[in-house]
């Protein structure tokens, strides 16, 4: 998988546009001595992201697979992602979810798999480790499957050095497969652990 430059770019692009805003006041200040930075109070985190959250439901293109999710995650549009994660995965949806206070955040990833045979889970869990040793490793920490459908936390270590954390559920449907997946920073883990099983006990699929 191809996720974490996503994350990087997104960290880049806020770290950016405050050094862009930083340096046009600076160039400003030379251009006119007498204009002065402005104080800017910063925003509470609960303005930003309400602490009052409900609930919110994402379906897929075919109406088979059901996700509930707290509505403070924010959707990103899933074209950006579109041939990016692998050959065989479609980007069905893409949210992130910040903690301001925390300073972390998590991604939240569903992909439809399209199998041209029958397959099981423990071959999909195969093929995503080849995948990931084109950018580094995967280790499985646990992997339980009962009732057709598969759920596993991962480590991902890519070869820039950065690891990620993730919960993951496969979902076998006919000639597809869904993959739902939670994943944030090794450090942030503990942060968004617990909301990641809550998700992933909230999928359904409809036969």
């Amino acid at each position: 998988m191809k996720i974490d430059k996503f994350l990087i770019l997104i960290i880049l692009s806020i770290a950016g546009l405050s050094f862009f805003t930083y340096w046009q006041f600076k160039n400003l200040q030379k251009t006119f001595p007498g204009v002065k930075l402005p104080k800017i109070e910063m925003p509470k985190s609960e303005s930003l992201f309400p602490q009052k959250t409900d609930y919110k439901e994402f379906t897929s293109p075919d109406g088979k697979l059901k996700l509930k999710y707290l509505s403070d995650w924010m959707e990103i549009p899933k074209e950006s992602f579109q041939g990016e994660i692998g050959a065989e995965a479609k980007v069905l949806f893409f949210a992130n979810k910040f903690k301001i206070e925390k300073a972390a955040f998590a991604s939240l990833i569903v992909q439809e798999l399209d199998l041209e045979k029958e397959t099981s889970i423990e071959n999909i869990v195969e093929k995503m480790k080849k995948e990931a040793e084109k950018k580094g490793k995967m280790e499985v920490l646990k992997l339980e499957i009962k009732n057709g459908e598969g759920y596993l936390t991962a480590k991902y270590v890519k070869e820039a050095g950065s690891v990620f954390f993730s919960k993951e559920k496969i979902i076998l449907g006919e000639n597809k497969a869904y993959l739902v997946t939670i994943f944030t920073l090794e450090n942030w883990w503990s942060e968004f652990e617990e909301e990641a099983k809550e998700i992933l006990g909230l999928v359904q699929l409809n036969q």
